[in-house]
């Protein structure tokens, strides 16, 4: 059986957490309409057996993939292959939804027939109630030409963005799997490919932030920083695909890249272990993107340790490590 909105919720170890992710869609007024795909990632505690409560709870509108560990592209992939709603969203485990935001975006998805549809989100931090509310400025309730409106960047990012699912298919979307930070991916391929959007005005999206072991966590960042060096790679590649961009897709470009290389180079920097293969990654595409106009080098590096930053892709490749290595233990992240 068909549905509206497929929810795809990508699970490692998330017992904590998945019970407050799901329970904020479980809402009777759309839950017919809602496909949620729980995907436990090769979860070593007890994810899968709540996901699997759920799912005899609520045998029409949960589903459940039980996989061997993949990070989360391959989450995302696992959905996409069984999706059977007319748009699909991704909800991390550790995060949830505001429940009447939902309703609102299923009953106005009912009415819609465009390739993306965007929300704002919240930040909520763990441990205590501050919450953040991600605001844009756009045209609300209309349906806008991707080839004639420019979008705000505010808005280049998962948490907002729900797509249609034959958009998906037709342009083949594949997350890239055995890393984290595919959610880039998520945002810049389809939202570039994207022939219309529609702005709802909710806070959708309820994004966690300062739990122990997140992705975005300094700690993890260091620790995964080749996921973010093979994230940039397949970026570059698509790129270079046939696809049918829309003329957003230089700023979303910009956008995604900037984040990917702004993280990567520092971290890669400041724990020197000189790498040619990555050398060359970086100033090409900081290259690459200074040429095409599409990111000035001042605006790449603008907070702290741009002198830093700067000296070392001004020096090249051969004078790199002699002239960074002296100022390592200076880049304090």
């Amino acid at each position: 059986m068909s549905k509206l909105l497929s929810i795809c919720i990508p699970s490692y170890n998330m017992e904590q957490y998945l019970h407050r992710c799901v329970d904020s869609m479980l809402v009777d007024e759309v839950l017919e309409q809602l496909e949620i795909i729980i995907v436990n990632d090769g979860s070593k505690d007890s994810t899968l057996a709540i996901a699997n409560d759920y799912k005899q709870r609520y045998p029409q509108s949960v589903v459940v993939i039980d996989k061997p560990n993949g990070h989360y592209g391959s989450c995302i992939n696992a959905s996409l292959k069984i999706a059977t709603g007319k748009y699909f969203r991704i909800v991390d485990a550790d995060d949830w939804v505001d429940s009447q935001a939902l309703v609102t975006l299923v009953h106005t998805l009912e009415t819609l027939d465009v390739d993306c549809v965007c929300t704002r989100y919240a930040i909520c931090w763990e441990g205590n109630d501050n919450v953040e509310i991600q605001t844009f400025e756009a045209p609300f309730n209309t349906t806008l030409d991707l080839n004639q409106f420019i979008l705000p960047n505010k808005c280049f990012h998962m948490h907002c963005l729900t797509y249609s699912t034959i958009l998906l298919k037709r342009i083949g979307y594949v997350q890239t799997e055995g890393v984290c930070y595919t959610d880039l991916e998520y945002v810049y391929v389809p939202l570039s490919c994207a022939r219309n959007i529609f702005f709802i005005d909710i806070t959708l999206y309820q994004y966690l932030l300062g739990r122990d072991g997140q992705t975005v966590d300094g700690r993890e960042l260091i620790n995964n920083n080749s996921h973010y060096i093979k994230v940039l790679e397949s970026l570059e590649r698509v790129r270079k695909l046939n696809l049918p961009f829309n003329v957003n897709e230089p700023s979303i470009c910009s956008f995604v890249m900037s984040n990917v290389v702004e993280v990567a180079s520092m971290i890669y920097i400041s724990n020197y272990d000189y790498d040619l293969a990555k050398e060359k990654l970086f100033r090409r595409v900081i290259a690459d993107m200074n040429r095409s106009d599409l990111l000035k080098f001042s605006d790449l590096w603008s907070k702290n340790r741009i002198a830093i930053l700067k000296l070392w892709y001004y020096s090249g490749t051969k004078l790199s490590k002699y002239i960074i290595k002296p100022f390592k233990e200076r880049l304090k992240l």
